[in-house]
């Protein structure tokens, strides 16, 4: 088994592409300083611990250009402390300036300038998305991109996978935070953001299970994955069954999360990055 992160799942309906070909790989482009971009957000990642912000969401998503979709990787966004204006939506479209990560040899990563974020739409699902998705499906299976990282490239770093097919979507209680964890949160607790001071002071909660799915991809030899899901979707529907005793809370994610082994419908595709 080989492992991982996912960033998120999702169902996937399929359909033509509104483009022909868009990028599903290209090169780092450290000289292209601040330029603007259309994304399409298709997943945000649960708030983790941040040495810089306290703690931060990496997000991934499809910026809309000329040629066709090309993914991208946005972080650090430190969601928490945004305007309420500007806490977008997965699958909400939003305008922004950024800039090539240059601590990131990734080809994707780029640093987001917080203050240009705008939301421009929102796409309902699915038809209206599987214009944009659809160029991007199953470019690369999971077997490759584990390939290509091992033999040390760089990229491609992010894909849309549909898995041959999904075992389990295992659960566990999380341990909490690290102490180390925790000291960079408290670290930052009295500090000001980009927004001016802090409106929220709590160190952000844990969350009460992690999740891992097993899969196999559509690799000719695969043998199968086993991959950690960090979606922000998963934490708050964990919120939701606070109450709930350990084995309930467990049985209502099985159903509700895409891609479970106890979830039929639309095919279930896989964010991993």
């Amino acid at each position: 088994m080989t492992a991982g992160y996912f960033l998120g799942a999702a169902e996937m309906m399929f359909g033509e592409g509104l483009f022909a070909n868009g990028r599903p790989e290209y090169e780092k482009e450290l000289g292209a300083g601040i330029t603007e971009a259309k994304v399409l957000i298709t997943v945000k990642a649960a708030p983790q611990p941040s040495a810089n912000h306290g703690d931060t969401v990496c997000v991934a998503g499809l910026r809309l250009a000329e040629g066709g979709p090309e993914w991208i990787r946005l972080y650090p966004i430190p969601f928490r402390y945004l305007q309420a204006d500007a806490k977008f939506k997965k699958y909400d479209i939003v305008k922004l300036k950024l800039t090539p990560a240059a601590k990131d040899r990734r080809p994707e990563s780029y640093t987001p300038i917080l203050d240009s974020l705008t939301i421009d739409s929102h796409l309902e699902p699915w038809k209206p998305r599987h214009p944009h998705v659809d160029p991007l499906i199953d470019a690369f299976n999971t077997c490759e991109l584990n390939s290509r990282a091992l033999n040390g490239s760089a990229g491609p770093s992010l894909a849309a996978v549909v898995p041959a097919d999904i075992d389990k979507l295992e659960l566990r209680l999380f341990d909490g935070w690290t102490s180390e964890q925790q000291a960079k949160m408290e670290a930052h607790l009295n500090q000001d953001t980009l927004f001016g001071p802090k409106t929220d002071k709590s160190i952000l909660s844990p969350p009460r299970f992690e999740g891992h799915y097993r899969y196999r991809c559509t690799g000719r030899i695969c043998k199968g994955h086993r991959q950690g899901l960090l979606d922000w979707e998963f934490t708050e529907l964990q919120r939701r069954h606070a109450g709930d005793t350990d084995e309930a809370a467990k049985a209502a994610i099985q159903k509700e999360i895409p891609g479970s082994a106890v979830r039929s419908g639309p095919r279930s595709g896989v964010f991993p990055g």
